[in-house]
């Protein structure tokens, strides 16, 4: 297992830095922030750059690029300060690419290499999280007489929804509650509404309630086969987690280094604070869990190349990374004092960084997974 960057991935990176740094992104990112707005400026910049058709398989128009590359691009744009949290649209061109039809692979696929959002995932609801069951699950689908679908329920915490025109949406057969089907709903028809939801943090993107009332579909909207909507959704889960280790993991690693950079340069009674042997403590438990972070999430980004991670080895590290990732912010937060409560990124990356241990599947359920995969090996 060899992580050493090759020559196209060391060019992508400097690539990344030198279009983010020539651009001088953090005021523009601050002001996305605190309007609430989408940061379409950077977004066309990394879609100049080709990091949105770089992930798409050749055959569909893209360069096939793998996990490995991904978390490098990852790493260096979180490292930059950008909402990285936003770059995971590529996650669905996987499952799109392993469950969808052609038709639907035609339709969506161009959307992608244009860095658009094809659409959003419909999985969450009140009463649905962690549990996706048929027991949880509201939305139901009825068919019709004239062999289309009707489609009713309410999705909730639903990421892109009001970008998208279409979300992939879990439902249940209204007649046979057990057979749970995804189906791609139109979201800009009648029928179909799509509300912003109030958050604490990722104040660039927008989370939505998504309630469809008679929305109708036709046989070509499923996705994965009648029945199949559960198995489905799962397959992708495992790759979504892995990207959620990415994201934190980089975020993490913007918290850290400016944490690590204001210490030399803050003076307290002439000297730098990083004299100081608590100041450095709070240097070595981020750097413990900063290079933690890095090997598992590129151990795990080859594993992923090579077509053999495991579910566990994704819920680990989303579990890792998240709560790792979120103990280097506080710790930065402690450097920094003031000055990272008060209009620095650092304090941004907080509010960003806590929604890591609930999305995705929270840190408990995460728990479960990967344990019983664990113990599995054992018996």
């Amino acid at each position: 297992m060899d992580f050493r960057i090759s020559e196209e991935q060391e060019l992508m990176v400097e690539a990344i830095r030198d279009a983010m740094t020539r651009e001088n992104l953090e005021p523009y990112f601050l002001e996305c922030d605190r309007n609430h707005e989408f940061p379409q400026k950077w977004w066309d910049i990394i879609s100049d750059l080709g990091l949105h058709s770089m992930f798409i398989p050749e055959e569909y128009g893209g360069d096939g690029e793998g996990a490995v590359s991904m978390f490098l691009a990852m790493e260096e744009m979180g490292r930059l300060g950008a909402p990285i949290y936003l770059f995971w649209e590529h996650v669905k061109v996987d499952d799109l690419q392993t469950d969808g039809t052609q038709e639907q692979i035609d339709k969506f696929m161009p959307l992608f290499l244009e860095g658009k959002s094809a659409f959003s995932q419909g999985y969450s609801e009140p009463s649905a999280g962690t549990d996706l069951s048929s027991n949880s699950i509201q939305t139901t689908y009825t068919l019709k007489e004239d062999g289309n679908y009707s489609i009713n329920g309410h999705k909730h915490f639903i990421s892109g929804a009001t970008n998208s025109d279409y979300c992939m949406t879990l439902a249940k057969n209204s007649e046979n509650p057990e057979e749970l089907t995804l189906f791609f709903v139109p979201t800009k028809v009648e029928g179909a509404r799509v509300e912003p939801m109030e958050k604490m943090g990722l104040n660039m993107e927008d989370v939505c309630d998504v309630w469809f009332d008679d929305v109708v579909v036709s046989e070509a909207a499923i996705f994965g086969g009648i029945g199949n909507g559960l198995t489905a959704a799962s397959s992708a889960l495992d790759y979504e987690r892995l990207v959620d280790a990415f994201n934190a993991y980089g975020q993490a690693l913007c918290a850290y280094e400016d944490a690590c950079r204001y210490a030399n340069q803050r003076l307290v009674q002439g000297r730098p604070i990083t004299s100081r042997q608590l100041i450095r403590n709070h240097i070595m438990q981020m750097a413990m869990r900063i290079y933690t972070m890095r090997d598992l999430c590129l151990h795990f980004a080859w594993n992923k190349d090579q077509g053999i991670l495991k579910r566990e080895e994704a819920s680990l590290a989303k579990q890792y990374c998240s709560e790792a990732a979120n103990e280097v912010v506080d710790h930065a937060m402690q450097v920094l004092a003031g000055i990272g409560y008060c209009g620095s990124r650092v304090s941004r990356i907080y509010r960003d960084l806590r929604i890591t241990r609930i999305s995705g599947g929270t840190g408990e359920i995460q728990t479960l997974i990967a344990t019983k995969q664990i113990l599995r090996q054992y018996e």
